[in-house]
């Protein structure tokens, strides 16, 4: 029987409902390992892959690849940015004069009121604004006929501004732009003899040209060479493939002669940034193919995480179709970019170096171009990165999996307390009969 009366009822409902319920935790932590595995190995290669995208963003959305760097004799003079088509050589300028916007100030008195009639004009660059000056309130001083300038609603690019100097307050008038184009013209028209009106007259007349409007002047080859001009201190464009910021100009003598020798700007190709930033990408595609591997291949009789996964393989197949398939007349080969049996990549200075002196330019096109080949590459990682890409939604699936089976492992937790409560129940009814039994005995 059941010992008699030193039966323990709670160990007995206790084992009775493990041994129920061993295998169905069994089979829950089976699944859950599985699944868990599963997600921590996406999850790993998403963030390989992301690396790579990142490595491949810096130079699609960055300044690019630059094969070419430019670089001045003297500093402070011009800032140089090299673009595509620009040629390897050297180039001697001085840079004569900066851009400038006009600005011009008109001396007025403190307590200046605006006169009842008048027609104050600016004109810039084949526009004018009008300004009635009736239109203002009466007693209307010169912040006001400041506002009324700044919000003219035909102001074509005058700011009005109000500075004090000298005991005096000045109506600042400055053109937005530079340029040469950007010269006011001011008058004044429509008086009825009102003081405030002369005396605005005789501001004008007594005004102080504080800058001149003028362009930004290279001289191209040395004093007396091609003259370059630009409304801003940018030139960009007319050199093919370099856009020049000018910050300084050269000094001249009395007779306009340039002090020191021409500024000399030389491009060349920049070897060492163009290796450091393939590199990147290099390293960051071979860590991505190591890890798919990792957590495809079964060895050493233990199953990978993702084995027979086609999801991940399907990944590395479509990059390395990219890989094996660059754009225009160039190869793969010829870019400097090898693959080994084992699909890693390596970089062949001595091949990238001959692209960049045989063909100045056509490395960056074949690399980060419209159809470049770091640019397709970039558009393989979008399908599996992007916010409800591959990944993400695999990621979610996997989760999803592992919410359900924490739902059924709180069931199942809800139900074993409930047999155990069933069980414990009956072998307390049976203790308590075992012992009402081995009373009765106990009286014969």
């Amino acid at each position: 029987m059941f010992g008699m009366g030193s039966m323990d009822p709670s160990s007995m409902a206790q084992m009775l409902t493990s041994a129920e319920r061993t295998p169905l935790d069994s089979l829950l932590r089976g699944q859950q390992s599985e699944l868990a595995s599963q997600k921590d190995a996406y999850n790993k290669i998403k963030t390989k892959l992301q690396g790579l995208q990142d490595s491949i963003k810096a130079l699609t959305d960055g300044a690019g690849l630059q094969s070419q760097s430019a670089t001045t004799s003297a500093e402070g003079y011009v800032s140089a940015t090299v673009n595509s088509g620009a040629v390897n050589g050297d180039y001697q300028l001085y840079v004569k004069q900066l851009a400038q916007a006009d600005q011009q100030a008109l001396a007025l008195a403190d307590d200046w009121t605006a006169p009842s009639q008048g027609q104050l004009d600016i004109s810039l660059d084949g526009n004018t604004m009008s300004l009635d000056l009736s239109t203002l309130a009466p007693g209307s001083g010169l912040s006001e006929l400041r506002d009324a300038i700044n919000q003219a609603t035909d102001n074509s690019g005058v700011t009005a501004s109000l500075i004090r100097a000298d005991g005096q307050t000045q109506l600042l008038l400055t053109s937005a732009k530079t340029g040469a184009s950007q010269a006011m013209s001011i008058s004044l028209s429509g008086g009825n003899g009102e003081a405030a009106y002369t005396d605005l007259n005789a501001a004008l007349s007594t005004k102080k040209q504080l800058s001149q409007a003028q362009d930004a002047q290279i001289e191209l080859g040395g004093a007396g060479g091609l003259q370059l001009s630009s409304s801003t201190n940018t030139f960009d464009g007319q050199i093919d493939g370099l856009s020049l910021t000018v910050n300084k100009v050269h000094a001249q003598d009395g007779a306009g002669a340039y002090v020191d020798a021409p500024l000399t700007l030389s491009v060349a190709t920049d070897q060492e940034a163009i290796e450091s930033s393939l590199e990147g990408i290099v390293s960051a595609y071979n860590a991505l193919v190591s890890e798919v591997e990792l957590q495809t291949r079964s060895k050493d009789g233990k199953t990978a995480a993702l084995s027979g996964d086609s999801m991940s393989r399907g990944l590395l197949g479509r990059l390395r179709g990219t890989l094996s398939n660059p754009s225009g007349d160039i190869g793969l080969s010829e870019l400097g970019i090898k693959t080994d049996r084992y699909g890693k990549l390596s970089l062949d200075t001595a091949a990238m170096a001959k692209l960049q002196q045989d063909k100045p330019g056509a490395l960056e096109t074949a690399l980060t171009g419209t159809d470049g080949l770091l640019t397709r590459l970039e558009a393989d990682t979008k399908p599996y990165l992007d916010r409800n890409g591959i990944l993400v939604q695999r990621d979610r699936s996997l989760q999803a999996g592992l919410d359900r089976i924490t739902d059924r492992q709180e069931s199942l937790d809800t139900r074993m307390n409930k047999v155990y409560q069933r069980y414990l129940g009956q072998f307390t009814r049976m203790n308590t009969l075992a012992q009402q039994m081995q009373q009765t005995m106990s009286m014969f």
